[in-house]
Parts: C-alpha cells; structure tokens; sequence
C-alpha cells in the first residue's frame, strides 16, 4: 500500500502500456485486479460543463483531452469535488484517500497545470491530506514542468519486438518486424488489425500520422520552390488545418504529429533548415478554444515560411510531382493549380 501514497507521473511514448500498470499497481496494492473496461460516469461541473470520468472500486480516471473547456476551471472544480466530498459515485470500496489518475497530461494547458498545482498543495502533499493524484504522460511538456517535481517519474518504454510478440494476438503470422513498425509496438492497434484482417495483410489501413506526413512532405517542397506563400497556399493551410482538427486531437497533439512528420522526413531538408524547422515549433501556442485554428495556422506558415527563407531554392519543375501523393481533394486541387501556373509573390495572384 506504500506505493499508492507516493503521486506518480507515468511517462512514456503511445500505447507502451501506461494506463495498464497504474491499473495492475492499483490492483496489486489492494489485492484484487482491476477489470477493464472501467465503468464510465458522466458529472456536471461548474457551469453545466460534463466530464467523462472512468471508475473503478479503488480510483477514477479522467482523460484530459475529453474534458470540455480544460483550460479554464472545470479541472480545478472537478478535482476539488473529487477530493473534497465525502461521497463520490458511491465512494471508493476501502482507502483512506480518494486516487484519481489523470490520462494523457500532456495535453493540460498552462492554465489547467496552475490549477492542478494548486489542488496538489492543498490535497496531495500534506500529510493528512484525503487525496492522491497520479498522472500519464506521453512526454514532458512545458505545463507538465510546473507539477513534475511534486511527483516520483516512472518511464514506462515503447514495447520491444519479443514483448510485443508475446503480449500480441496469437496469432504468427502477425508477428513480424513489419507489422510492429506499422503498429508502433502497439498491441493495441494489432489487436484493432487482427479484427479486421484475420490473416496477415501488407495493405494496412491508414494512420492519422500518415496524413501529417504527406502534409508536411508537401509543405516542404513547396517551401522549397523559394516563392512567397500566396492566398491559394494559405487557403490549403486553412483547410488542412480544419481536417487536422476533424481527427479530434488536441492542439498539443496536433503539433507533435507535425514535428514527427519533420522528424520522419529529415532527409529533404539540409541539416541547418532542419533544426530551423524543429525551433519553429517551439513557438507553438495551441489553445484549446476557438482560437486553436488561428494558432496552428501559424505553426504551418511559420514551417513554411522558416524553410522558404533558410532553405536552397530548387527549380519549381521539382514540385510537380506532389500531386502524385495520396492527400485530401482540396490539398490536390491546390497543388494542381500550382505546378501548372508559376508561382508570384503577390498576394493577391
């Protein structure tokens, strides 16, 4: 039981198993496991706002990313009713704090983090206080920095290939390197492959992330061809952005996918416009409210705009084979346009 009175921070890349070992520790400290799927509650906070909250007989969970307004009080009032009242959905079965395990932190705005401080000051750290917070994380955010110290970091790595073959499907045919490249180390994601096609496949069906990366392969070639961005250019930003957001992902998200697709596709810029284009991001301040279009629009001109500057200028022939690649009928329709007119500076061409 002395590891449930510690605040642990899980940190680890998608799918390593994060939420897994905070349910086989929870379950392991109280001496019966936890089944999944969790019970899942609706409660209204502050001002008619809901949060999805999973429950369990010794912890609830809240996924950061499902919570409406995050960046404003509905994380500090939802902890604080977690905390504070003495009867939660029922309860908790036996434990002399309430433990709520925050799911993907990384996506709390700064706003969101100062308020989680503060409930962590008042409801954590003191010795007799009635709460315990842990938290997942896929990586170490700049408000993920503000409560990093009042926690004990535990890594949670990216399956290996032999662990992900035995935690896998019994299935042989899917365990392959190519296969676990495709999922990421994900069981998961095999598990969702292994539905769909019984047997094994080469066709696998598509990522989001392959999305962001013929996005940014495209945006990179034609920051390339050294012309300023037109209207027609910042019109396909604009609708690329909308379809990022149809994926339902938060602003944080949203921008490592893009980074990743830098990372990925290193091999088409010179190494000084690479760490230009990576420093680019660092600028990044996604919201999580109507302003997060504004805000990753800027990401992308900002892309475009450090590569077109810092990169070498290539002949405008070398972009006519973008339209061969597989995007959105709105990114084609832009590209077409462009490879078969010159591009000007003027603005309004």
């Amino acid at each position: 039981m002395e590891r449930l009175a510690v605040p642990w921070l899980f940190l680890g890349p998608a799918g390593s198993g994060k939420t897994q070992q905070v349910r086989k520790w929870i379950g392991d400290a109280h001496g019966s496991p936890i089944e999944s799927p969790l019970e899942m509650r609706t409660l209204t906070v502050g001002d008619g706002y809901e949060a999805r909250v999973y429950t369990s007989p010794h912890h609830f969970e809240i996924d950061i990313p499902n919570l409406s307004m995050q960046d404003k009080q509905i994380i500090g009032e939802l902890l604080t009713t977690f905390f504070s009242s003495t009867d939660v959905f029922n309860s908790l079965r036996a434990s002399s704090r309430k433990l709520v395990v925050l799911r993907r932190a990384h996506s709390l705005s700064l706003p969101a983090a100062v308020r989680v401080r503060a409930i962590l000051q008042q409801y954590v750290f003191p010795p007799e206080a009635t709460g315990m917070l842990w938290i997942t994380a896929r990586e170490m955010t700049g408000p993920l920095l503000l409560l990093a110290d009042g926690f004990c970091t535990h890594r949670v790595p990216r399956l290996s290939f032999s662990d992900w073959c035995t935690k896998s499907p019994d299935q042989t045919v899917f365990h392959n390197q190519a296969t676990y490249e495709a999922c990421e180390g994900r069981v998961d994601r095999l598990k969702a492959l292994h539905t769909f096609f019984p047997t094994a496949t080469t066709n696998f069906p598509r990522r989001i992330q392959d999305y962001y990366d013929e996005l940014i392969r495209l945006i990179i070639r034609n920051a390339r061809s050294g012309a300023a961005p037109t209207l027609n250019v910042v019109n396909w930003l604009r609708a690329s952005v909308y379809q990022m957001l149809s994926f339902c992902q938060t602003g944080p998200d949203i921008v490592d996918c893009c980074a990743a697709a830098v990372q990925r596709q290193f091999d088409l810029l010179e190494p000084h416009v690479f760490w230009k284009a990576m420093e680019s991001f660092t600028t990044a301040e996604p919201h999580t409210s109507y302003r997060t279009p504004l805000s990753l629009e800027m990401v992308l001109l900002n892309l475009f705009e450090c590569i077109r500057e810092h990169s070498t200028v290539v002949p405008l022939s070398a972009v006519s084979t973008i339209s061969t690649v597989p995007v959105s009928t709105t990114v084609k329709r832009v590209v077409r346009r462009r490879t078969t007119k010159k591009l000007s500076p003027d603005p309004v061409a």
